[in-house]
């Protein structure tokens, strides 16, 4: 599930970061200079969810941009 995203690739480094899930997006952007993706940041809560099982990860927009 999305073998090409950067937030998956590097999820040991962004679960040692502080905040919630769009909190540590942002720590780990700036850490990297990356901007803003949606779409990346959307796949990267769908993947989490499925793996906590916690659908509540994913806004409405975020299933918009991935469509479900």
């Amino acid at each position: 599930m999305y073998p090409n995203n950067i937030y998956i690739k590097n999820y040991a480094e962004i679960k040692k970061l502080t905040g919630d899930i769009g909190v540590q997006m942002d720590k780990f952007d700036n850490i990297h200079h990356l901007k803003h993706d949606d779409l990346a940041r959307a796949q990267y809560k769908h993947w989490r969810s499925v793996q906590t099982g916690v659908p509540e990860l994913l806004s409405v927009e975020d299933k918009r941009l991935l469509g479900i």
